[in-house]
């Protein structure tokens, strides 16, 4: 159950995202389920060529969300082509190994006590993910995964 500190923080910050005038043209859906997000996201350098990126909060701002890409045509999440292809992200194993997604923390639990690494529910977290996501897919990733 989602408390209502955590529903109001969590539409507070998207609507900050969606006024924010400097953001990319995400274009955002807000989930059936939970807290979260479904950002249409394209590579700045291959704008035709977008992503769709689920963001859900078990527990909004305090802990990172489950970031998982969903194939465009079926929504599944089960779906490696769906992923971008480099680093953080990991299209055979279906997650990203980051700070910024509980999929990371999963695999690296040793981050929670890292100073460097542990999650910060500092300012709009919402926004803080999804502008990770989209410099990594704009400068680390190596465009859309093949099998």
């Amino acid at each position: 159950m989602t408390s209502a500190f955590a529903t109001s923080a969590f539409e507070a910050d998207l609507r900050e995202v969606l006024d924010t005038p400097d953001a990319p043209p995400w274009q955002l859906t807000r989930t059936t389920e939970g807290l979260g997000v479904i950002a249409t996201i394209a590579h700045d350098a291959e704008p035709k060529d977008s992503y769709q990126v689920r963001l859900l909060w078990s527990t909004y701002p305090d802990h990172a969300p489950s970031l998982k890409f969903l194939d465009p045509t079926t929504g599944r999440d089960d779906v490696p082509t769906a992923w971008p292809n480099g680093s953080p992200f990991r299209p055979q194993n279906l997650d990203a190994c980051t700070n910024y997604c509980a999929e990371g923390f999963a695999v690296h639990p040793e981050w929670r006590q890292d100073a460097q690494a542990r999650w910060s529910a500092e300012g709009n977290v919402l926004l803080k993910v999804l502008r990770n996501v989209q410099h990594d897919v704009d400068f680390r990733s190596t465009g859309r995964f093949h099998q």
